[in-house]
């Protein structure tokens, strides 16, 4: 992995997600973009660069809201470790895959912070059931740009130096 390009993928990230992600907006549910690239990394990246990463797109999402420092770094770290986990049993080329793992991932940062606000006020406290529909919407509008964002970090996958997987024993390799 080149650290240097990651870094540059990571500053477009959080000027998308500052920037773009407001006007995509549908009422208060926007794209995660920092998600999408940490999911990216999770099933292109091998080894610890996995949880590195997401991490830091995790502490950048923390400077962006109003929680707790570290706790979207662990969220992120946690989602990220789960797609690494499973991305042996998907086809890491294929867009649905794309959509469902970044979909899964989402999903798992929503309800780490679902949990948080639950154990900071209670189950009684607050609207814990619209932050739980909330997250999931959030979590399915990511993956739907999921495909669009992985393509592109796909194509450039040899500055990165990003493992892309062939599937050429399974007749499915990419043409390029």
């Amino acid at each position: 992995m080149r650290w240097l390009a990651f870094a540059v993928a990571i500053v477009v990230s959080v000027v998308l997600q500052t920037t773009v992600a407001p006007h995509l907006a549908i009422g208060r549910i926007r794209p995660d973009f920092l998600l999408v690239l940490a999911v990216f990394v999770a099933m292109h990246v091998r080894g610890t660069d996995v949880i590195a990463v997401a991490c830091v797109l995790g502490m950048f999402a923390d400077v962006q809201s109003l929680e707790r420092f570290g706790l979207m770094a662990v969220a992120y770290s946690a989602a990220a470790g789960a797609v690494y986990v499973m991305r042996a049993h998907v086809f890491r080329s294929h867009p649905l895959a794309h959509v469902a793992v970044t979909f899964a991932a989402g999903v798992i940062v929503q309800w780490l912070m679902l949990l948080y606000a639950i154990v900071l006020t209670g189950v009684g406290g607050g609207s814990w059931a619209g932050q739980f529909f909330g997250g999931l919407l959030i979590a399915l509008y990511s993956a739907l740009w999921a495909p669009p964002a992985h393509a592109l970090l796909l194509r450039v996958a040899p500055w990165t130096g990003v493992d892309v997987p062939r599937y050429a024993d399974l007749g499915y390799a990419r043409a390029g």
